[in-house]
């Protein structure tokens, strides 16, 4: 576990590695865009389009890893709703809404999930309004 606990005000996520890495191949695409154009030929291009492939699959990679982590959480939050009871709630709350939901502690879900419910509330109003943060520490 970390040295801090997680709360709202600290829990965003900022994966620094995959951020460089992006931005070392973006910077790789452009010298290349450049080199193509200043100096037209096979390789130029062959280079460029290399680095091409090279950013989308770093980009592509991480969407991949959002897209299942995001899956994870909906499953989680089904299987925690349907502990607590609460499974019908589980197809009226959006997405957004069940990641957010994921910080409260299971004594509060029932009053968050009514309010997420009847108020249409943000996922960031659902995670301001939590008052036992559960910390996810396990991020991608």
């Amino acid at each position: 576990m970390p040295e801090q606990p997680q709360t709202y005000a600290n829990h965003v996520h900022r994966p620094r590695a995959w951020i460089v890495t992006w931005l070392i191949a973006a910077i790789a695409f452009l010298l290349f865009a450049v080199q193509a154009f200043l100096e037209p030929g096979d390789t130029s291009f062959a280079l460029l389009a290399l680095a091409g492939v090279v950013l989308s699959t770093v980009s592509l990679l991480r969407q991949f890893s959002l897209r299942l982590q995001n899956r994870i959480i909906q499953l989680e939050m089904q299987v925690r709703l349907a502990r607590l009871g609460l499974d019908r709630d589980f197809a009226r709350l959006t997405l957004a809404q069940l990641i957010a939901l994921r910080f409260a502690a299971d004594a509060e879900l029932p009053a968050l999930i009514a309010r997420a419910l009847s108020e249409g509330l943000t996922p960031d109003q659902i995670k301001r309004a939590v008052k036992d943060w559960q910390g996810d520490y396990l991020r991608t």
